[in-house]
């Protein structure tokens, strides 16, 4: 992609092609064929050619005379910057104020509407019912420049002492879902669904260890769609499954008389529209992904000690080193360099948060080398969202970190997020709970004050998968294609992390890592209960003690009892790391 790109020239190519279509609008998802969250730059390099919007989460809106970008509140601020002197309005997609897209559409009769059919969930285009639509794919488009396809490279095999299942019995477990339901195959389309089922990884999309590909599983069949070229030597699967090329995917589809079933979230247009005999459900797969099994809990709690003791050598590095006024990247770059040490940490789960102050109002405002902005003696906090992916774990953790002396405001805002997250942290709920249950807990610590985070308190994790994965999550309301509403069950590991963002001055999270597990049965029911598997200290300097009652501040320290006793054994070596963590770790007191 070039370097300077002329947006509103492309929109003008756009708007010619619209007219010559006889179009009023179009919509440009920031997209894949499979709904990833973050595709790869193949995909995501066309709605980046006609918005200075480049962050992942933004649908684009393009009429005859205006465009719009429509994003949520994790978004807000850094899209106002991005957009600011050019011709493309912003709309602040869950605010009250703010006509959903699907509804300004029709109010403003802007169809006949475009949309390319292989970058649309079919789930989206239910909202769109009775709308005349009209399918155009630009991404093969001349009109337009895109990223390169990303080198090809090798998909890879976990080791079976990995995971607690076979292939054969995640295909059996696929299989009893079709014959309990009279469905004759499914077409999986989710890249961490197909990666689980098949035991393998690979690295299409940055972060995300998946691979492009479609499996389709029938009662006595199983295709992979994949490019070829992606396979290993070794793929130990070639004898229990047919191989085809990625595209053939639509061509099979339309050849098969079977009843197939279809995830309405991960499926595109184009393949339902493939199916003949088709029924929408939501997968199987993704709801037994996410329940992690006796190996893989083993092995996220072991990573997620090493994890721990990475976070807290950036903690004791950013204050043995405040008075050489680092940037955001170079603290960024010490955290990856010390996972990516690790002979187990293969990559990282996501690109390293680091933002000072104001920057942290971006909740997902990541510095570059090209940029950043310097941590001086007078900045007040650095906010830090990390995670790595393990042979053997999904890590993602916030920390906070105080770089000069606190206000008042500021001790009070940390330890009102710290309080928001033990109160959902403690929690014991009955079975059939949702997150979007318990999401209360943490939410009414702010909003007695008045305040609120414009995003979810906290989302599922995978196993060397997705740091984001569903079907659970920690929310009040309902956001349009996310599915995060699955009920809370053991094995399930979800996140917690409340903030406080104020606009031009700091932003606060804290995030720790949950397990789900069983808390008891009585004659009343089964009830549930989570542990915190995220081991790192809190900054104490920043706790207001006195806004704790007894129970948080036993929570407190019995927290830092159990990250001392985590890490002790991997820092006796290092005589100052030790002292420093026990420092951060003993018991506070009023």
């Amino acid at each position: 992609m070039p370097e300077l790109i002329n947006y509103e020239e492309n929109l003008t190519k756009l708007r010619k092609l619209m007219r010559d279509l006889n179009l009023k609008s179009y919509i440009i998802f920031n997209s894949d064929p499979h709904n990833s969250e973050e595709p790869n730059p193949y995909y995501s390099s066309l709605r980046n050619q006609f918005s200075p919007y480049h962050a992942p989460a933004g649908t684009m809106l393009v009429t005859l005379d205006e465009s719009y970008i429509y994003t949520d509140g994790r978004f807000w601020i850094a899209a106002e910057k991005a957009l600011k002197g050019s011709n493309t309005k912003l709309q602040k997609a869950g605010k009250k104020d703010v006509l959903p897209m699907e509804e300004f559409i029709k109010l403003n009769k802007l169809t006949p509407l475009g949309i390319d059919e292989s970058l649309v969930p079919y789930s989206y285009i239910e909202t769109l019912s009775g709308y005349h639509l009209e399918f155009v794919n630009l991404s093969i488009s001349d009109l337009f420049t895109k990223e390169d396809k990303t080198e090809t490279k090798k998909i890879f095999k976990l080791d079976d002492s990995l995971l607690s299942t076979t292939f054969d019995k995640r295909i059996i477990e696929v299989r009893n879902y079709l014959k309990s339901n009279n469905y004759d195959a499914i077409i999986i389309s989710a890249l961490d669904e197909v990666a689980h089922i098949l035991g393998y990884r690979g690295f299409d999309i940055s972060y995300a260890p998946v691979f492009y590909s479609y499996l389709f599983i029938s009662n006595d069949e199983i295709h992979l769609f994949i490019d070829k070229n992606k396979l290993p030597e070794s793929f130990s699967l070639k004898g229990k499954l047919i191989v085809h090329d990625y595209n053939d995917v639509f061509s099979y589809l339309k050849n098969s008389n079977l009843k197939i079933a279809f995830d309405k979230n991960s499926a595109n247009l184009k393949i339902v529209n493939s199916i003949k005999n088709k029924v929408g459900v939501f997968s199987p797969v993704c709801i037994s992904k996410a329940i992690k099994g006796e190996v893989e809990i083993k092995n996220i709690l072991k990573y997620h000690i090493n994890d721990g003791l990475y976070v807290l050598k950036l903690m004791k590095y950013i204050d043995d080193n405040k008075d050489k006024e680092l940037s955001e990247y170079d603290y960024a770059c010490y955290l990856d360099n010390l996972r990516l040490s690790d002979k187990d940490c293969f990559e990282l789960s996501f690109e390293t948060i680091a933002s000072v102050d104001a920057n942290a109002t971006m909740m997902h405002y990541a510095p570059s080398a090209t940029c950043f902005s310097k941590v001086k003696k007078d900045n007040k906090l650095l906010l830090v969202d990390s995670g790595g992916q393990y042979y053997g774990a999904t890590t993602d953790i916030t920390r906070t970190f105080l770089i000069s002396e606190p206000t008042s405001e500021i001790k009070h805002d940390y330890t009102l997020t710290l309080k928001s997250q033990i109160a959902l942290t403690t929690s014991i709920f009955m079975d059939r709970s949702s997150g979007h249950t318990l999401d209360i807990k943490a939410r009414e610590v702010m909003w007695k004050e008045g305040l609120d985070y414009k995003c979810g308190t906290g989302h599922g994790v995978g196993y060397m998968l997705n740091v984001h994965e569903g079907p659970i999550g920690f929310r009040y309301y309902i956001r349009p294609g996310v599915f995060d509403m699955g009920v809370l069950l053991p094995g399930h590991v979800i996140t917690v992390e409340p903030g406080v963002y104020k606009e031009n001055k700091y932003g606060i999270r804290l995030e720790n890592e949950l397990l789900v597990r069983n808390h008891s049965t009585t004659e009343q029911g089964t009830f549930y209960c989570f542990e915190t598997i995220t081991y790192c200290p809190y900054d104490r300097r920043l706790i207001d003690v006195s806004m704790l009652n007894d129970s948080e501040l036993e929570w407190l320290n019995s927290y830092h009892q159990l990250v001392y006793d985590k890490l002790s054994p991997l820092a006796k070596d290092d005589k100052e790391l030790l002292a420093y963590l026990k420092y951060h770790t003993s018991r506070i007191s009023r």
